[in-house]
């Protein structure tokens, strides 16, 4: 029972990691502020934990993950409206969720192709875009961990935005027959 129950953990932990960014911008999409959209994903993140059972190994986790925030956040508004804090009006609002499928879609292509070509980014690079982005590092700091001026942090960054931008359109292209 504990090893199946482990088994489950895991499973669950690596299907949520490798969605997470697709979910979290889902929410992003449709709530207007950052903090509301944290608790939305928190909650949400703890409402497909309990309701994994139901989830049908080999589809898709990531529509899945959406179902459930749609509900969350659909919660999240009703509430609003009870304190006329009404954000976006509900016909607007139903046009935005009807499209959401494509979006969803459009964004999770754009995240596996930045995988892809991040994948393929030397360990120097990778390693100032894991300080600048996940740890938020200042470029003061970077700059003075790589000995360098900040103005050289911020060409390096840009060249490095750029060779992910060329690789993700060829990528994209590739995929879709599109740029």
């Amino acid at each position: 029972m504990v090893m199946d129950q482990d088994k489950q953990t895991l499973e669950f932990l690596k299907l949520f990691l490798r969605h997470q960014q697709e979910i979290y911008a889902y929410i992003l999409t449709l709530v207007p502020h950052v903090h509301d959209a944290d608790d939305l994903f928190q909650n949400g993140m703890s409402v497909m934990w309990r309701k994994f059972d139901q989830f049908q190994p080999g589809t898709n986790f990531a529509a899945w993950g959406v179902q459930i925030m749609r509900y969350e956040i659909l919660d999240y508004r009703r509430k609003l409206a009870r304190t006329k804090r009404v954000v976006m009006e509900d016909p607007l609002f139903e046009v935005l969720m009807e499209h959401m499928p494509t979006v969803q879609d459009e964004m999770a292509a754009r995240i596996e192709a930045l995988r892809t070509c991040q994948a393929l980014l030397d360990n120097r690079a990778k390693r100032i875009l894991k300080m600048r982005y996940e740890h938020n590092t200042s470029i003061v700091e970077i700059a003075s961990y790589l000995k360098v001026s900040r103005r050289h942090v911020y060409h390096i960054l840009g060249q490095i935005n750029r060779v992910l931008l060329r690789c993700m359109r060829r990528t994209l292209a590739q995929g879709s027959g599109t740029i």
